[in-house]
């Protein structure tokens, strides 16, 4: 029987023979609808597996409005140079629960072998990792997308960090591949 351990070790043994070569910091491959798409499954996967198991998260279950690729990789699928050293994916849910989505949490998940390589420090994984975050929002009778806009332009230093690079729709496919924020330029 194989172990976890012994399992990843023969995957880690045969992606470095086909991605040798591939850590780098920073990957500057394009991002394309197809990774876009993957990157909302794998989103919704941590969610439903992880975050949907906390006793607070589990009351989120039927409230996600928007997923959103944001920070550097969503910097980097406008504008194809900033280059990825992570993929983070944002979640954005409608409040009014009682209690706010555990908004420090961070799930790490594997994008897996592709040719983006994977960053050097990211020990255990065998492409780039995903950091799938998630906030409560004031949505009320808001769509998603005005609601994820209306929380961007709020004060909380989430919502100014995020302000600062583009944020890429994933989720719902009705807004799939929308660029939803351009930061203002100075």
């Amino acid at each position: 029987m194989t172990t976890k351990a012994e399992s990843f070790a023969d995957r880690r043994q045969i992606a470095s023979r086909y991605f040798k070569g591939m850590e780098a910091e920073r990957s500057f491959e394009t991002l394309t609808n197809d990774d876009l798409a993957r990157l909302s499954e794998i989103a919704q996967d941590v969610l439903r597996n992880k975050a949907f198991r906390t006793p607070v998260g589990r009351n989120y279950k039927d409230r996600l409005i928007l997923l959103a690729l944001c920070q550097g990789g969503a910097q980097h699928y406008v504008d194809g140079v900033t280059g990825v050293k992570d993929l983070d994916v944002w979640a954005f849910f409608r409040g009014g629960t009682g209690k706010p989505f555990p908004w420090r949490a961070r799930w790490s998940a594997d994008f897996g072998p592709s040719r983006f390589g994977r960053h050097p420090a990211d020990e255990g994984y065998l492409g780039r990792r995903v950091d799938v975050m998630g906030r409560s929002i004031p949505a009320s009778d808001m769509t998603g997308e005005r609601a994820v806009l209306a929380w961007l332009h709020g004060r909380s230093k989430s919502a100014r960090l995020l302000a600062k690079r583009p944020v890429i729709a994933i989720f719902p496919q009705a807004l799939f591949g929308k660029l939803l924020w351009s930061p203002p330029h100075a």
